[in-house]
């Protein structure tokens, strides 16, 4: 598998990332298989959202690496926010509650937090609030 720098952060990812939308419909097995298939591949980039299942999909994330716990040191965690129902929010204490919230749900331990990208300069949320 092809790796990509991902940008100046010194880290390197499969060119590859797994999306994970929809794995809170998967029964533990498929989500296994599904995992375990995907490093087989060299797939160490892991896609996530807040959203993504009500927060159910990062949920079923941790329960596997909770019972995988080899697995965490070798791969990389994409979380994304800010979409809410009917409007963006990109206010800090929206992403500052939805990474704490997505580190509990994947069960992460205190200090693995790596940082979050702003918005874009002028970009706004659905209420007309910047950043």
């Amino acid at each position: 598998m092809k790796s990509i720098n991902l940008g100046n952060s010194g880290l390197k990812a499969s060119a590859v990332a797994l999306g994970c939308m929809r794995i809170a419909e998967l029964d533990t097995s498929e989500l296994e298989q599904l995992i375990d298939a995907s490093l087989e591949a060299g797939i160490d980039f892991f896609d996530h959202a807040d959203i993504y299942g009500g927060g159910r999909c990062e949920e079923r994330f941790g329960e596997y690496l909770h019972t995988h716990p080899d697995v965490r040191d070798r791969i990389l965690i994409q979380s994304k926010c800010g979409i809410r129902p009917g409007f963006f929010d990109f206010s800090l204490p929206h992403i500052l509650h939805s990474v704490d919230q997505s580190l509990t749900l994947r069960r992460h331990r205190a200090g693995q937090r790596r940082g979050a990208a702003a918005p874009p300069p002028g970009y706004t949320d659905g209420a007309g609030r910047g950043r």
